[in-house]
């Protein structure tokens, strides 16, 4: 694979070499240029302070600014002037030996004083000379950079382009992909720097598509159990709209809980597709999982006496809670309503709710019911599946609802067969984790 950051880095080391060569070429050219001049002047005044009558005609490219010339000035013992040069400049004589600087003759000089007792001399320069090589000399230094920021700006805007082909490449091919594509996205020419990005798109890819199959095959098994309550709705509307026969009460009671079984259905295939569409709670709101609890055993102690059922609340502690009233009512409507169906004549199903200091709240419903195998305990949850005996009613979508459910709320649902007897135990309690922690009060 091919790494951005190495292509990156040699880029703009031919860059800033490319441009350091540049600006050192063109200083180099302009600081030759300026020291030209400055010696061509140096060698200027020391030609006209050879002598005191000496006034050479400039030569052709020597500039002549008089402002630019050195003050040269000598005196003997006695203070008479012995040379001077340009005439008729005079500046104040300075007492002692070394640099000063003075104002005369309308401007700032700087100057330099020394003597040996029988000669003092004195050279003085105007300061706006050298203030004029100090904005000649930065103004050329500055050149460099201000010439080769343009040309930069052009080069790395085109390095950049050349470094970001392989980015532009990959999201052209990942554009390109077709939705039903099942092969990953191929690292061999992803920048080394890009392929924890890819590595992840290939993983979401991934799960999309075992989402998406997840869902065809909830589709397929949707239609095939809508078929089986229609076709029957389909035959009993056939059978009593033949005139040849009569209609039977028994058979419109027949009709009725087609009917039933059939609305049943579609209602929890749409809670499942509602609950898979969103992860929120739709109506959270403060309340008692013991108000719920009761409900639901409240709601099946009639079905419960007509199969001959003892059904019954152990204990009952209060459980606060945050969460969907109606949610949590499907919740352990489903598993009481299971837990009776499941039992046979005489059996009983136990309700218990109790909090701990440790282990939190806990809703156990255990029943006297056959169990299921063991090899099927880790398929109870999957959509569909039965494993309840022949002649029990049901559509295989019951746990599935309640542990989409209890996920939402921050528990957990397991369902494993008793030690004591035969029979199932199927606990409600909170998860190991802060989102159950923040909906539960402990």
């Amino acid at each position: 694979m091919r790494s951005l950051r190495r292509t990156a880095l040699l880029w703009m080391t031919g860059l800033i070499t490319g441009v350091g060569l540049t600006g050192a070429v063109i200083a180099y050219a302009l600081a030759l240029r300026e020291a030209n001049g400055f010696m061509d002047g140096q060698l200027r005044q020391i030609a006209l302070n050879a002598g005191p009558s000496l006034r050479a005609q400039d030569g052709p490219g020597i500039h002549d600014d008089p402002e630019d010339d050195f003050v040269v000035q000598i005196w003997d013992a006695t203070g008479m002037s012995l040379h001077a040069v340009p005439p008729g400049v005079d500046i104040p004589r300075v007492n002692g030996s070394g640099l000063t600087t003075l104002n005369a003759l309308g401007a700032r000089w700087r100057v330099f004083a020394s003597g040996d007792g029988i000669r003092s001399i004195q050279v003085a320069q105007r300061m706006e000379v050298r203030q004029e090589i100090a904005e000649s000399t930065a103004l050329q230094a500055a050149a460099p950079i201000l010439i080769t920021i343009p040309i930069g700006w052009l080069v790395v805007g085109w390095a950049m382009g050349r470094v970001l082909a392989d980015l532009r490449r990959l999201a052209t091919e990942v554009e390109s992909l077709p939705v039903e594509s099942r092969e990953p996205i191929d690292l061999a020419r992803v920048p080394v720097e890009a392929a924890p990005l890819v590595v992840a798109m290939n993983r979401l890819i991934e799960r999309l598509r075992a989402t998406l199959t997840q869902q065809r095959k909830f589709l397929s098994d949707a239609a095939h159990e809508l078929r089986t309550p229609l076709t029957a709705l389909n035959l009993q509307i056939v059978n009593i709209a033949n005139p040849a026969r009569s209609i039977a009460p028994e058979d419109i009671v027949d009709l009725r809980n087609g009917a039933r079984r059939a609305a049943a259905l579609v209602d929890q295939l749409l809670r499942l597709a509602r609950y898979d569409a969103t992860a929120d709670i739709q109506a959270s709101i403060p309340l008692d999982l013991r108000t719920i609890v009761l409900a639901a055993v409240a709601d099946h102690v009639a079905l419960a006496e007509s199969r001959s059922v003892d059904l019954g609340v152990t204990s009952s502690d209060t459980v606060p809670l945050v969460g969907d009233p109606r949610d949590l009512q499907i919740l352990f409507g489903n598993l009481v309503d299971n837990a009776v169906k499941y039992t046979p004549a005489g059996g009983t199903v136990d309700v218990a709710i109790t909090i701990g200091p440790e282990s939190g709240c806990e809703v156990s419903i255990s029943d006297t019911g056959p169990g299921i195998d063991p090899a099927l305990l880790a398929r109870v949850f999957d959509r569909f599946f039965r494993a309840a005996p022949a002649g029990v009613e049901g559509t295989g979508l019951g746990l599935a609802i309640g542990k989409a459910i209890a996920e939402r709320h921050g528990l957990k649902l397991s369902i494993t067969n008793r030690t004591d007897r035969s029979g199932l135990r199927v606990k409600v309690f909170p998860r190991g984790d802060s989102s159950a922690a923040a909906r539960t009060v402990k």
